[in-house]
């Protein structure tokens, strides 16, 4: 079988790049979910559950599968370990259980830009973090925290709400999330 992994780091970021040859493929696991670790990736754990001998797994390129080099080589690892083989497109690399020394090659050179991979994830959220403090130190960026409403104030969402005022009217007003809203509508 022919199973294809798709991953972005992000709700707002888009998979279709990965996807222009879906039909190629028997199966394709999707998520949109940071790669700094596989445990919390549903999909990719789904997958590895999944796989049968002979399957080959297709991945667009290596930073898709793992932003962790630890984590990048114990996937290979499992997937060739059930007998299977993966692909990374972008980079024209096939990896099977057969021991030659083109395997070996270019285990040593996934190794590398797996650790790349990994390095350019702690300079985003370097960077990142960079920007955060400028914001900071010009007023321009509060850390998100939970809005707590008390009783009173839920009351009053709840009667807005019976006025007609939309959600997001009420999530604007009252500086709350949508989750939020829904469960102070619950209580």
């Amino acid at each position: 079988m022919k199973i294809k992994y798709v991953r972005c780091s992000s709700l707002t970021q888009n998979l279709d790049r990965q996807l222009e040859d879906k039909d190629n493929y028997d199966l394709i696991y999707s998520e949109k979910v940071s790669g700094k670790s596989k445990d919390n990736r549903t999909e990719l754990n789904n997958m590895l559950k999944a796989l049968r001998p002979q399957d080959q797994v297709f991945v667009h390129s290596i930073d898709r599968l793992a932003r962790n080099t630890l984590d990048l080589l114990t996937i290979i690892k499992e997937i060739k370990d059930k007998g299977c083989s993966i692909t990374f497109i972008k980079e024209g690399w096939t990896f099977t259980n057969d021991d030659n020394f083109a395997t070996k090659t270019q285990e040593l050179m996934l190794t590398i830009i797996g650790a790349i991979a990994q390095a350019e994830r702690i300079t985003i959220k370097e960077r990142q973090m960079e920007g955060i403090k400028i914001a900071q130190a010009k007023g321009k960026y509060q850390k998100a925290h939970p809005t707590k409403l008390n009783k009173v104030i839920i009351q009053q969402v709840k009667d807005d709400r019976k006025t007609g005022m939309t959600e997001t009217e009420l999530m604007n007003k009252y500086h709350i999330s949508k989750p939020t809203l829904y469960r102070y509508l619950k209580k």
